[in-house]
């Protein structure tokens, strides 16, 4: 309980440079740089602990030098990540194509040193008209084709040297197609109007509309909680975009959106975590709603336990060594399991997401049938 405790009195030191006090009696070093590693923010807990003279004098020599190696590391990854990204817009912008980033780089720049968050891939949106152009481009320099490519509906995958593009059709698909034709009239709007436009190394990348990406970033980190877990570097991210654009969201719009989506509940249950837990301030998060806040313990339970993405949930382990059908039904289980955890929290949303799992699960075993028939 101390470990995480302090765990996330790192996080608030890093983000808004607070006051960190250590207690003298606390040595759990690798239990706390555990859970900082599961929920991706390891680089925002290293630096704050490497800066503090008195404090990283505490931390053993070997643990010290990893974590120097990560931050090396992840600084080097995201000069790679900025230089790639200028590539693939110049391809794009030379071929006529407008493209929109997606998260990543553009969330970075919110950060109070970009170079902090962990990096992941480059999402770029080019919409329906331009996809296959863009796709067609993205192999000319791509270093190696993904090979899931053509199981995809929502984005196509290339290596460009050793980052992953994606090229996107649709920023996102939702699982029921009511909500899906809605999600897609305010994501064509907020991806081709109001755009915000980033510098990189005198190379103008558009990112979305502030007021839709408020809801995107959002959006993402919901999905995923919705199927298969969450870390804290995807609230974190959602939590200083509100905080560094507060005051070019608009907020009617967004309220209309959340509302057509259904989501203003989700939307102001997690909310709380950033809040509560992370340090944004009651006044900066929009539509915040006291009565909320009895519910997010649960969720921020599960976020701990499950670590970014569910990579810590039981139901990764062992699965390569396992037959095609026990990973189907330990995945059937642990699923199961996990849906009656989010009954109890958000249960119409939980109920129709896992009437969607049902449907998705039957359909790839489906194709899965098939493709071996046919081989």
């Amino acid at each position: 309980m101390m470990t995480e405790r302090l765990f996330f009195n790192i996080l608030k030191a890093s983000l808004w440079g607070t006051r960190l006090d250590m207690p003298v009696e606390f040595d759990d070093w690798r239990s706390l740089m555990k859970l900082a590693k599961s929920q991706s923010v390891l680089g925002l807990v290293a630096n704050v602990l490497l800066s503090n003279s008195e404090l990283v004098q505490r931390i053993p020599v070997k643990m010290q030098q990893r974590l120097r190696n990560f931050i090396r590391s992840n600084v080097a990854t995201h000069s790679v990540l900025n230089r790639t990204l200028v590539r693939v817009v110049m391809l794009m912008d030379h071929a006529g194509i407008q493209s929109v980033l997606l998260k990543g780089q553009g969330v970075a720049r919110n950060y109070p040193m970009p170079e902090l968050r962990q990096c992941g891939d480059i999402d770029l949106y080019v919409g329906i008209e331009n996809y296959s152009k863009a796709c067609s481009l993205i192999d000319t320099i791509a270093s190696e084709k993904m090979p899931e490519n053509g199981d995809s509906d929502k984005h196509y995958e290339a290596k460009v040297g050793e980052i992953v593009v994606e090229i996107h059709e649709y920023s996102e698909i939702n699982p029921s197609a009511y909500y899906d034709a809605i999600y897609q009239i305010y994501s064509d709007e907020g991806l081709s109007t109001d755009l915000r436009v980033l510098d990189f190394s005198g190379v103008s990348v558009n990112t979305p509309s502030d007021t839709f990406n408020a809801f995107y970033i959002f959006n993402h980190l919901w999905q995923h909680f919705l199927t298969s877990g969450v870390g804290l570097r995807q609230f974190i991210d959602w939590m200083l975009f509100i905080h560094k654009h507060k005051d070019t969201i608009d907020e009617r719009k967004l309220k209309c959106i959340l509302d057509d989506m259904n989501l203003m509940m989700p939307w102001q249950v997690l909310g709380c975590i950033l809040v509560n837990d992370l340090g944004l301030s009651m006044c900066d998060f929009p539509f915040y709603d006291l009565r909320y806040e009895r519910k997010k313990g649960r969720i921020l339970k599960m976020v701990l336990k499950e670590g970014n993405f569910g990579h810590d949930r039981a139901y990764y382990k062992g699965r390569k060594e396992q037959g095609y059908w026990t990973v189907k039904i330990r995945s059937f289980y642990y699923n199961l399991e996990r849906y009656f955890q989010l009954l109890m929290i958000f249960p119409s949303h939980a109920l129709r997401q896992f009437m969607n799992m049902l449907a998705i699960g039957f359909k790839a075993v489906w194709k899965d049938k098939l493709k071996t028939n046919k081989d």
